[in-house]
């Protein structure tokens, strides 16, 4: 039986793990496939605080790695320059327990079923153009767009480790409603930018004219 997901967490992200690269995470893990990788970048992200700068770097090897989904790729392959970027576990080791908990729950749960969608060559395809927008969504430095992106590639990720089609059903749908977050953020921000912009112009004409 292969290591429980919850497992593979706790070790990767233990208070004592060493400042390693993405490089090595991905050899040391990517026995596991794709989804192993997909998670383990997602995590980050996904989690309840702070993380400046890890939100960006790691949205471009999820977008490959969609991108590969998307082309019927099966391999890991990520450019050079982005498995020589330094990454610190350690930095995320006393909030991973809450995603660790999650994991453990949706384990108890969870078993192979619905194949078509983990395996099928119509089905991987959709999730990797929603692992792609998602990974856009991440990469944007807007506070509020990259947490609900990366937990729902997180779901993806697990849904195909287990190959339960009914979890990547599940991350599909957490995929649309965290696009849909996304871009009501955007769509409002802008707005509030534009607001602020003719306020800003109305205050300057309204002192110096």
């Amino acid at each position: 039986m292969s290591e429980r997901l919850s497992t593979l967490l706790l070790d990767t992200f233990a208070e004592d793990s060493k400042s390693t690269s993405l490089g090595k995470l991905v050899t040391d893990l990517g026995h596991h496939g794709m989804a192993i990788v997909l998670i383990l970048f997602s995590v980050p992200a996904a989690l309840p605080l702070p993380a400046a700068g890890y939100s960006t770097l790691l949205s471009l090897p999820l977008f490959i790695i969609g991108g590969r989904l998307l082309t019927g790729r099966s391999s890991i392959w990520l450019p050079q320059f982005l498995l020589k970027k330094d990454f610190e576990p350690s930095r995320f080791s006393g909030a991973i327990g809450k995603l660790v908990s999650f994991a453990k729950l949706l384990e108890k749960f969870s078993k192979p079923r619905f194949s078509i969608l983990t395996q099928s060559s119509i089905a991987l395809p959709l999730v990797g153009l929603m692992v792609i927008l998602l990974a856009c969504s991440m990469a944007l430095p807007i506070p509020g767009t990259n947490t609900a992106p990366a937990f729902a590639i997180f779901i993806l990720g697990f849904g195909l480790l287990e190959k339960d089609g009914l979890i990547v059903l599940l991350g599909m749908a957490a995929g649309l409603v965290a696009i849909a977050i996304s871009a009501t953020i955007i769509f409002f921000g802008y707005g509030a930018l534009q607001y602020l912009k003719s306020y800003l112009k109305d205050l300057f004409l309204l002192i110096y004219c």
